[in-house]
């Protein structure tokens, strides 16, 4: 058989571009012409270096490390950095259980069980505590190697990914940290960092997640309609919010420029551990930036607002994911309902309200 590969092409009436692996037409997800030629190019160089099966039914022989290789010299081209950074942490979680010499063929569920124990232990690694990961963390790693095999299957060394029966952990349910509203007066006052100050305060404001804020540019801000425009890497996230009062005098007090980041504080991880910092100095020892996001939901819940509305302020996909609050929820109704009063003794005779 003559092997052979036909550059992307598009079809008429379809959204993405296709190519050809040997007379088999395949899509590559994408309407994006730049991007198809990129994922195009990393198919070519596994075919030509014979790392995909031809047809055969046969699953090529290449091992876990020599596939963790390829795939994340292909994410790091057509995928965000944040999206490589957690396939890089994932697969190195795998190969921590598996090994890079395995063969690829050879990794079943199992595997995921044997990362998943390795994580959840507190073992000594050259002399050291390792730390145990949250069940968050090993969540994420399950769904992005998930994804990534997934990408293994599409590139023919599977027929079915092994990992398509593999389900998350069972979340574990921990009450959000957050400030109470009579703490957030004094720990702003005590952040010495104007800068600082002032995003702490749009973070408070607008619930915003740290990445969401650090790279808000002005052309983003329409101060006359007192709303702002959040980007995020999956389009379907983005949207306008409308301006608290707060929030535009913080914008005020900044400036209102032409263009450029609205907060220039460096990288975001750098900002994190300032913020971090913060708290700790002001006596919160156990709060971390992500927590001032909380506050602003339980700060909102506790004047009234509802679960729906505060899903689309955070912008929640999923109602599930704002009902972590919904505790706070709970508590302001157990207070709210003795607003309404109809008796005004508790004695052998009842004497309501007129």
């Amino acid at each position: 058989m003559i092997m052979s590969l036909r550059p992307p092409f598009k079809i008429p009436g379809r959204p993405f571009y296709h190519y050809e692996i040997d007379r088999k037409r395949r899509s590559l997800k994408t309407a994006d012409k730049a991007e198809a030629m990129r994922l195009f190019n990393a198919i070519k160089q596994l075919y030509v270096n014979g790392k995909i099966s031809r047809l055969t039914g046969e699953t090529a022989k290449i091992s876990l490390g020599e596939f963790a290789e390829e795939f994340l010299n292909w994410s790091e081209q057509a995928q965000p950095k944040s999206t490589y950074n957690v396939n890089r942490h994932a697969l190195n979680a795998l190969m921590a259980v598996e090994g890079k010499s395995i063969r690829l063929d050879r990794i079943t569920p199992k595997s995921i069980d044997k990362m998943i124990a390795n994580m959840s232990s507190g073992k000594t690694v050259h002399g050291r505590i390792k730390k145990r990961n949250s069940r968050e963390t090993i969540n994420c790693y399950i769904r992005t190697l998930k994804s990534v095999f997934q990408k293994a299957k599409e590139w023919e060394y599977y027929r079915s990914s092994p990992f398509l029966s593999v389900k998350q952990l069972p979340k574990e349910f921990k009450p959000p940290n957050y400030l109470e509203q009579k703490n957030v007066g004094d720990y702003l006052g005590s952040i010495k960092d104007k800068g600082l100050c002032l995003f702490v305060t749009a973070l408070l404001a607008t619930g915003r997640r740290r990445c969401e804020l650090l790279y808000l540019d002005w052309a983003d801000v329409d101060m006359e309609r007192r709303r702002y425009y959040v980007r995020q890497q999956k389009t379907h996230l983005e949207r306008w919010f409308p301006m608290s009062d707060d929030f535009v005098a913080v914008l005020q007090e900044i400036g209102p420029q032409e263009e450029g980041k609205v907060f220039r504080l460096g990288h975001p991880d750098t900002v994190s551990k300032k913020v971090k910092q913060t708290l700790i100095d002001a006596g919160f020892p156990n709060h971390k930036l992500h927590d001032l996001r909380h506050s602003f939901a339980v700060l909102f819940i506790q004047a009234e607002g509802g679960l729906r509305t505060l899903q689309e302020l955070l912008g929640h996909t999923q109602i599930q994911t704002t009902e972590i609050y919904a505790h706070v929820a709970d508590d302001h109704l157990t207070e709210a309902v003795n607003r309404v009063k109809l008796v005004v003794n508790s004695g052998p005779h009842l004497k309501l309200v007129k």
